[in-house]
């Protein structure tokens, strides 16, 4: 136990000075440099993790815009579809509506002339029949 007091190999007594040999500084410098290093990597590593974390919102934001425009196209041709379903629907009408006029105005064309034969007939046996009493 004296020898342990007694020796001061494995103490440092003055702490403004530090002792090591050649080889062990080389060490611990090389050991600092290392790590200054290593953090310098870590915050160009933060670094470029959160550029891409803007990159992937900024591309995450794109997608959303494009599935937003083809959502409206898609809108935009379903309108367009019924629109021209509707006029198909409302030009097979008028186009019926047409024939049945046509129909109705032939035959209003047809009494009309037998109207006026009639119209005529009658009132020549009407003028015969009194230029001769």
């Amino acid at each position: 136990m004296l020898l342990i007091l007694s020796s001061n190999s494995f103490s440092q007594i003055d702490t403004n000075r530090i002792c090591f040999s050649y080889n062990k500084a080389k060490l611990i410098a090389l050991d600092l440099v290392k790590g200054d290093s290593a953090i310098a990597e870590l915050k160009l590593a933060n670094k470029l993790i959160w550029q891409l974390n803007e990159k992937s919102d900024a591309q995450d934001s794109l997608v959303t815009l494009y599935v937003a425009k083809e959502e409206n196209y898609v809108g935009q041709i379903a309108n367009y579809d019924q629109i021209l379903l509707k006029q198909d629907e409302i030009i097979t009408g008028l186009e019926g509506d047409v024939k049945t006029l046509t129909r109705k105005n032939d035959i209003l064309k047809k009494g009309l002339k037998w109207l006026g034969g009639g119209f005529v007939a009658s009132l020549l046996s009407v003028v015969t029949l009194v230029t001769i009493k």
